[in-house]
């Protein structure tokens, strides 16, 4: 299997920012394209931005995949609060009729998510709401326990732009202990951070995002290329890991 550098995590279409302050944003397919060609990357993971109902704007990505097969992975986005009840019927047909690869979790996952995702064999990218009191985590301790064999991938290395410090350091620790969850390297404000976890886990547990066009692909792949691995550990991050993950 020839490695890819893919993009696991870039955002298409309208809706609002994930981060504070909300704000609208229309995300435009051709600018996350062209900052990927740019880039060097070879495929990037597609998904919504924020909205309160996700069924047709995940539709809307599976439309632009089958489009542009040789250049973008469709991931799903869902509510598992607002969407109980329809969430497994809904992410079944998206990942067996319409190719998506992956669920991206807008607020905790619940056990109606995990087993649908269990089931399928496809990985969670979630990003939980950090409180002083309740870091990453606590929020992913339980899930990573109790769901084995599901892969959780949790983005920013558990802090956009390294507002927490503290979270890095925690988000470190448990991907150390636990084999499923892994980090994402977009939008981490202090490089070291991400030097930090270089060295402390082991390449497998590092996947490359950009957060495209929200961030910059063609910055956020240099902040991976500038740790300066061994070749091999730096074509597992930007790319042979999720590809691993996904079957792309």
């Amino acid at each position: 299997m020839k490695l890819l550098v893919i993009d696991c995590h870039a955002q298409v279409g309208s809706g609002e920012t994930w981060e504070e302050p909300r704000r609208q944003v229309e995300y435009p397919i051709e600018q996350v394209l062209a900052r990927a060609a740019e880039a060097g990357i070879d495929r990037s993971c597609i998904m919504a931005p924020k909205n309160e109902s996700y069924e047709e704007k995940n539709k809307e990505i599976a439309r632009l995949c089958a489009k542009h097969p040789e250049k973008l992975i469709g991931i799903a986005v869902h509510s598992p609060q607002r969407e109980t009840g329809r969430l497994a019927a809904m992410l079944t047909e998206e990942v067996q009729a319409l190719g998506l690869k992956g669920v991206k979790s807008d607020g905790h996952p619940t056990r109606e998510l995990l087993d649908v995702v269990a089931e399928l064999k496809i990985p969670v990218i979630y990003y939980p709401e950090l409180r002083a009191e309740a870091g990453p985590a606590r929020m992913f301790y339980v899930m990573a326990s109790v769901y084995p064999s599901v892969n959780f991938i949790l983005p920013h290395l558990g802090s956009y732009r390294s507002a927490d410090w503290w979270a890095h350091i925690e988000t470190i620790d448990l991907a150390k202990r636990y084999s499923n969850v892994y980090v994402e390297t977009s939008g981490i404000g202090s490089h070291k951070y991400l030097e930090m976890a270089a060295h402390d886990l082991p390449a497998r547990k590092i996947l490359f995002g950009s957060y495209s066009p929200e961030l910059d692909s063609r910055v956020e792949i240099h902040t991976v290329q500038l740790l300066k691995l061994p070749s091999q550990q730096e074509a597992q991050i930007l790319g042979g890991n999720i590809q691993q993950f996904l079957g792309s």
